[in-house]
């Protein structure tokens, strides 16, 4: 049985826009944000310029989805379910694990090359994903609340906390390629990246026992 059409439509409009934000990405990436028309990234995903109006109004929208694409990613690739049978430090470890592949993946780093670059020269656009980015970035926050819940650990403000354990990670799996061009850390660089981070993050954490 064929499905509805109405749902063959919603299809094909999904796969549209998934080709217009990817034109969009390549774009940005290659002539910047200012560089870029809306004729080109209609050339680019193969769709008429209606189609890309259709789906994204104007190119602050198509800016501001690729954002919000990575700002997801973020999200997705830092959240892990809080599991109080498992011990912090293994649950820990498998969430910085996690971050670290995505802050190095190549479809990350295209994305976070185009947004940067234009954050940096428009503070208006800075502002709009700054704000995006503070409501989305839930995932971390809710696993250390959990775990300062349970009294695992001493979190003040769990936003602070995952900016902080952010940081730690991007200091060598993110700056170092996005700013250095270097190479992703490969399998022992990865370990040592989790080990020592999950340990200097706990150990400033950890609760005070009498």
């Amino acid at each position: 049985m064929n499905p509805p059409a109405h749902l063959h439509a919603l299809s094909v409009s999904e796969q549209k826009r998934d080709a217009i934000l990817a034109a969009a990405l390549g774009e940005f990436e290659t002539h910047g944000y200012r560089g870029t028309s809306m004729d080109r990234v209609a050339a680019s995903a193969q769709v008429s310029k209606r189609t890309v109006y259709n789906h994204f109004p104007s190119k602050r929208a198509l800016f501001d989805a690729i954002a919000a694409q990575l700002i997801a990613h973020v999200h997705q690739g830092s959240t892990l379910p809080y599991d109080p049978a498992q011990p912090i430090d293994v649950q820990l470890r498998r969430i910085i694990g996690q971050v670290v592949d995505l802050f190095v993946a190549p479809s990350f780093m295209s994305l976070a090359r185009v947004t940067l670059v234009e954050l940096i020269r428009s503070p208006e656009l800075a502002r709009g994903t700054y704000e995006l980015f503070r409501e989305r970035q839930t995932g971390l926050a809710d696993w250390l609340a959990a775990a300062a819940g349970d009294g695992l650990l001493v979190v003040d403000d769990p936003v602070w906390a995952a900016d902080q354990l952010f940081g730690m990670i991007k200091a060598f799996a993110f700056w170092p390629q996005i700013l250095g061009d270097q190479p992703a850390p490969d399998a022992a660089m990865r370990a040592r990246i989790i080990e020592s981070t999950a340990a200097v993050f706990i150990a400033g954490h950890l609760p005070v026992r009498a």
